[in-house]
């Protein structure tokens, strides 16, 4: 009896629900998420940075606001804009991380082995395509090269950088091609009918700005866009050299390498501004906690997750 009464509470106890690890939200009107965020009192200083705790609530839009472009203060607005994508940012670069660990796994196992499994020359002939890693090499030579360029463009995109290029290509949220096409850094498509048509550009009619599934798939695009395009080839070169001396990598120092991004010619001062001016890089150097998301939110709330 005595056991039996054991083995009943060791179950219970493993039975009860855990705490949330993430809250991913779909169509939501500005108002609902703002209340979501204060909730979990989110917005520590100046109402978008945690500069005290360097921790980021789990919380994942899947859209703006479907009333966002609606929002007439600035500073409410643009407030806002950060604090949706800080932990998308993060959450992309812990991605990154992950993909760069298992490159980094095969890399120690064909330097101690000098040859690699089936499986692992898939995953490395995929991620080869996928970041633009091209050779004629075979073989032995083959390997060593893709693994050689791979590390060099698979790592971490600072999320100031991110966020940064997103407010002055929407500003901050408010542009059109938001609201129509979860598009944050306006990728255009060339010889196609599938996109949102340009409003005033229209004396070139050979392009569409690209519509995404949802915004955190625009910032997976813009990423790889950083982590693979040859213009960007700088922007690497001195992410490498940073992290070659150990230390910290912040959107700061690699903002003027980001010129390549506009045409405009003060462009990249207005990157370095505007992320300087949003204290940006405390999000560089911060986590997402999913302690932080731990109370359950109240019913009229918890029915806006997905």
């Amino acid at each position: 009896m005595f056991r039996l009464f054991w083995m009943l509470l060791f179950a219970f106890v493993w039975a009860k629900p855990l705490g949330a690890t993430e809250i991913i939200l779909g169509k939501i009107k500005t108002a609902q998420l703002e209340k979501i965020f204060d909730f979990y009192n989110y917005g520590e200083e100046k109402g978008y940075l945690q500069a005290r705790s360097y921790n980021y609530p789990p919380i994942f839009c899947k859209y703006f606001p479907i009333d966002f472009d609606k929002i007439t203060d600035e500073k409410r607005r643009n407030a806002l804009f950060v604090k949706i994508l800080a932990p998308l940012a993060i959450k992309l670069n812990n991605e990154i991380m992950e993909e760069r660990k298992e490159i980094l796994e095969i890399s120690n196992w064909f330097k101690q082995n000098k040859k690699i499994s089936f499986k692992q020359e898939k995953f490395l002939e995929d991620e080869a395509k996928k970041y633009d890693v091209f050779t004629r090499l075979k073989g032995h030579q083959r390997t060593k090269y893709i693994l050689s360029e791979l590390l060099k463009k698979v790592h971490v995109v600072p999320p100031s950088i991110l966020i940064t290029a997103a407010a002055l290509e929407t500003n901050f949220g408010s542009s059109r091609i938001v609201k129509e096409g979860n598009s944050l850094y306006k990728q255009l498509e060339w010889h196609t009918n599938k996109g949102l048509k340009p409003i005033g550009e229209m004396e070139d009619d050979t392009y569409r700005i690209k519509i995404y599934p949802d915004i955190y798939a625009s910032l997976q695009e813009f990423a790889l866009k950083l982590n693979s395009g040859i213009q960007y080839h700088s922007f690497r070169g001195y992410r490498d050299e940073i992290l070659w001396r150990g230390t910290p990598l912040l959107g700061s120092v690699l903002a003027p390498y980001m010129v390549w991004n506009s045409p405009l010619k003060n462009y990249a001062g207005l990157f370095d501004y505007t992320l300087a001016y949003y204290e940006l890089n405390i999000i560089d150097k911060s986590v997402l906690n999913s302690k932080m998301i731990s109370r359950p939110l109240p019913k009229e709330l918890k029915k806006l997750q997905m």
